[in-house]
């Protein structure tokens, strides 16, 4: 079966990159690295928790699964109990960071919006520019401690299934 891509629509109108056999858009968090906001451990992090996001919230796999140890995927009870680990480490998250945070952790990352559309969403009484740089500030804080909280040294620590 071949992979569904963006649309020719959709490729003339957001950049893409490709990352094991993944097309995704290039989004906010790729523009934070770029600009050195950000490094390798807040990257992972981001990506962690969008696979597990979306995982919890629609039982879809992105990118390669891991099966198990001989090559089986499992069943259908196996898959549900591992979604239901997501949500509840998606939960975890959400407790740890606060609801802010877990909302702008799905804008972010689970709705790929622009800081642009964040600021206006977010800050509607401040100018474009400002609420922009703000809700970036916001959200590579916000990846520094989601990427702490994943770390397997001290403090509170989200298990890995």
């Amino acid at each position: 079966m071949e992979a569904v891509g963006p649309t020719i629509e959709r490729r003339r109108r957001d950049r893409f990159r490709t990352i094991a056999g993944v097309t995704r858009v290039v989004g906010t968090v790729q523009t934070l690295r770029d600009a050195g906001d950000v490094g390798d451990d807040e990257v992972a992090a981001a990506e962690r928790w969008y696979r597990e996001y979306v995982f919890a919230t629609t039982g879809v796999v992105d990118g390669p699964s891991r099966g198990s140890v001989d090559g089986e995927r499992g069943d259908q009870h196996t898959w549900m109990l591992g979604r239901g680990k997501c949500s509840v480490r998606i939960g975890d998250v959400k407790e740890a960071l606060g609801l802010c945070g877990h909302v702008r952790l799905q804008m972010m990352l689970g709705q790929e919006m622009s800081f642009s559309s964040m600021g206006r969403i977010l800050y509607p009484g401040l100018s474009e520019a400002r609420a922009r740089m703000k809700v970036s500030a916001q959200c590579a804080f916000l990846l520094e401690q989601l990427a702490a909280l994943y770390r397997p040294r001290g403090g509170r620590k989200v298990k890995e299934a």
